[in-house]
Formats: C-alpha cells, sequence, structure tokens
C-alpha cells in the first residue's frame, strides 16, 4: 500500500469519524420520539436509491445485476453484517448513553478484528504486537463499561434493567456487525467491486427485516412534515456521505487499521454530548475515552517510527 492511499483512508476515516460522532448523538433524541424501524425505512431506502442509481448509470443496470448475481454469497453475508451492525446499533442508542455505544460498537472491533483475522478469515494482514496488546487492553475496558450502564449508572438514566439488557445486547451485536462487515466489503472491494456498488445492495436485507416488522405491528410509515425533515436530512448528511467515506476507506485500508481508526468515533461522541443535556456522562466512559486517545496516540508514534525505520 503506498503512503498517498494510506493517508488517504486514514482521512477518509477520520472526516466519517466526525460526522457518525454527530449523527449518533442527535439520532439518541430523535429515535425517543419515533419509532427506529420507521428511521430506518427512510434513512436506508434513500441512501439504497442513491447509490444503486449511480452504480446503474455509471456501468447500466443489467451489468450491475448480473454482477451482484454472480456474487450472491459476499453480499449476503454483507446484507446479514450490515443488520448486525445497524439494527444493533439503533436499537442501542433509545436505552444506552451513546458515547457508551459509541465506545462498545466500535472498541470491541480490534479485538474481534484480531480473532476474525487469525482464525477464521486468514488472507488479510496480521496485526502488530502493539495493535494486540492496544485490542484487548481496550475491550477490558469495553466490558467494565457495559457493566457501569447495566447497573443504571449511565445513559439514559430512567431506563428499566430489561430496557438495558437489550441496549448492552443490542450495542455487542453491532460491534460484532461492524466487525464482519468490514471483512466482508473488503473482500468485494479486492473483487473489483466500486465502493457505490456495494451501497448501492448492502442494505436489502435490513430494509427487508424492518418492512416486515412494521406490517406485522401495524406501525405507520406517516410523519409530520418536521419530523420528515429531520430524518432526510439525516439520512443525507449522517448517514448516506459518511457511509460513503468508511467505505473508500476500508477499500484502502486493512480490516485491523479501520477498526483502530473507528477509535476516534467514541471520542468524538463524547465530545458533541457535553451539548446534550438529557444524557448524563459518567466518570468511567470518560475515563475509558481518555485511556483509548492516549493508546491511538502510542500506537501513531510506534506506526511513525517504523515507517520511518522501513524508508531508511
Amino acid at each position: 500500500m503506498s503512503t498517498n492511499a494510506a493517508f488517504s483512508g486514514v482521512s477518509l476515516g477520520v472526516v466519517f469519524c466526525m460526522i457518525s460522532a454527530g449523527f449518533d448523538v442527535y439520532v439518541a433524541n430523535v429515535i425517543q420520539e419515533v419509532n427506529p424501524a420507521i428511521f430506518i425505512i427512510y434513512c436506508f431506502i434513500l441512501s439504497t436509491l442513491v447509490f444503486s442509481i449511480i452504480s446503474s448509470v455509471k456501468k447500466g443496470s443489467r451489468y450491475y445485476f448480473i454482477k451482484a448475481k454472480a456474487n450472491f454469497g459476499n453480499l449476503f453475508l454483507v446484507n446479514s453484517a450490515v443488520l448486525l451492525n445497524w439494527g444493533g446499533l439503533i436499537l442501542s442508542l433509545k436505552y444506552l448513553e451513546p458515547a457508551v455505544v459509541g465506545i462498545a460498537s466500535v472498541a470491541c472491533g480490534p479485538a474481534l478484528t484480531l480473532i476474525i483475522s487469525r482464525y477464521i478469515i486468514k488472507d488479510t494482514s496480521h496485526p502488530t504486537k502493539y495493535e494486540g496488546y492496544a485490542a484487548w487492553v481496550i475491550l477490558t475496558s469495553v466490558v467494565v463499561m457495559l457493566v457501569n450502564s447495566y447497573v443504571g449508572k449511565s445513559g439514559v438514566t430512567d431506563t428499566t434493567t430489561t430496557e438495558r439488557i437489550i441496549g448492552i445486547s443490542c450495542v455487542v451485536l453491532s460491534a460484532i456487525g461492524t466487525v464482519l462487515y468490514t471483512f466482508f466489503s473488503k473482500r468485494l472491494s479486492t473483487g473489483d467491486w466500486k465502493t457505490y456498488e456495494i451501497l448501492g445492495v448492502r442494505n436489502i436485507l435490513m430494509l427487508l427485516v424492518t418492512l416486515f416488522y412494521m406490517f406485522s405491528y401495524e406501525i405507520s410509515f406517516l410523519l409530520n412534515k418536521e419530523m420528515l425533515l429531520i430524518i432526510l436530512s439525516l439520512s443525507i448528511i449522517g448517514h448516506i456521505l459518511p457511509v460513503f467515506l468508511i467505505q473508500s476507506s476500508i477499500a484502502t485500508l486493512d480490516p485491523i487499521h479501520v477498526s483502530l481508526i473507528l477509535l476516534l468515533l467514541p471520542i468524538f461522541t463524547l465530545l458533541f454530548q457535553f451539548f446534550d443535556p438529557r444524557i448524563h456522562i459518567s466518570s468511567e466512559t470518560f475515563i475509558t475515552v481518555i485511556m483509548i486517545t492516549f493508546l491511538l496516540i502510542i500506537l501513531s508514534i510506534v506506526k511513525l517510527q517504523k515507517i520511518d525505520k522501513d524508508e531508511r
């Protein structure tokens, strides 16, 4: 990988984290007022239409369909990972502190990536010793933080024990989905799939499950004008743009490096969360974010020293 490509991948990942952090905090407020399924439907249909149209215009709809049909197995895995990732994320934001969701959904990533790259998907680069140490330290802190959320010391503090269990379970599933999506979509990227092509077909399973849920419980699709404008704006600024950025980053970087960059997400989330008076920020969450920041700085220094040594 060239230095320019790596820099581009890292930059896109950082911008993604900044936008997504603001998205997570604001969405945490929005889904207190509307059913999360309604938000998913509007957001994901718009995203799927935008990227499907771009893909069809670029090479033709017939070519796009044949390509998707030939890669059905990989696309099903990508869709399943999205279902875990976003389904878990949206539901967990209803019951947990956004910073907790932001940390847990990505901080488990490096450790899970280590396990998957070592024992399951072995055709990826192996993390360094220092990256491995950092991954397990962060995972341990996440476990402590989730226990803290369970006992009700942080987050939306008027939730019940059952609701907190649901929130914690969903955020763990979201973390697993995030890592699996990185691996599966990376496989498509190396197989001549463009970023916009992947994004055009990755949400289909999520949409089908959500539609089934809404019809089963007779949930109305209708929104008032104000809420409709909010959700459409969030879909464009908070979803379509950032998913394109992180998908481009995934296509450029190794899975472990994507997982480490995503650790910036809870740092930005905590900063934005200070402006939301509804949310109580626990000291444990704050300490965890500081620790992640410190570890990322150490890893960056080690990485820069290695690059400097290789160039010599």
